[in-house]
């Protein structure tokens, strides 16, 4: 293949191959299928390093949960000390507090398998 230089502008010159004609009807389409480009595109191999560091990321929520649980109960004990009539009450509140912590915890654990087997 021939090489030319061609101006681009006043005092600049880019190094270009020139490319021989070619018949339009004889080429491959300039479009690529749909299936091949952006998120449609075919995975050729699986990144397994990514997706268990994807989930070890994810588990880090489970170290909140539990200490948000070693809070709440840590609470309920001062909370009993300083009024030990509502004793009943607060132990309610906690085990509603309990509640939440655990499915959080729980939909956290489902993430990071979800992430974990993913491809």
């Amino acid at each position: 293949q021939a090489t030319a230089i061609r101006a681009v502008a006043p005092g600049a010159a880019v190094l270009c191959r020139a490319t021989p004609f070619v018949d339009a009807s004889l080429s491959q389409p300039a479009v690529a299928p749909l299936a091949s480009v952006g998120l449609g595109a075919p995975l050729s191999k699986r990144n397994a390093g990514v997706s268990v560091l994807g989930c070890a990321i994810a588990m880090v929520a489970v170290g909140g949960c539990a200490q948000g649980i070693g809070q709440l109960f840590a609470a309920l004990v001062v909370g009993m000390a300083r009024n030990p009539s509502m004793k009943e009450d607060l132990f309610t509140y906690t085990l509603i507090g309990m509640g939440f912590l655990e499915f959080l915890a729980i939909v956290v654990i489902l993430i990071a398998g979800l992430l974990l087997y993913s491809e």
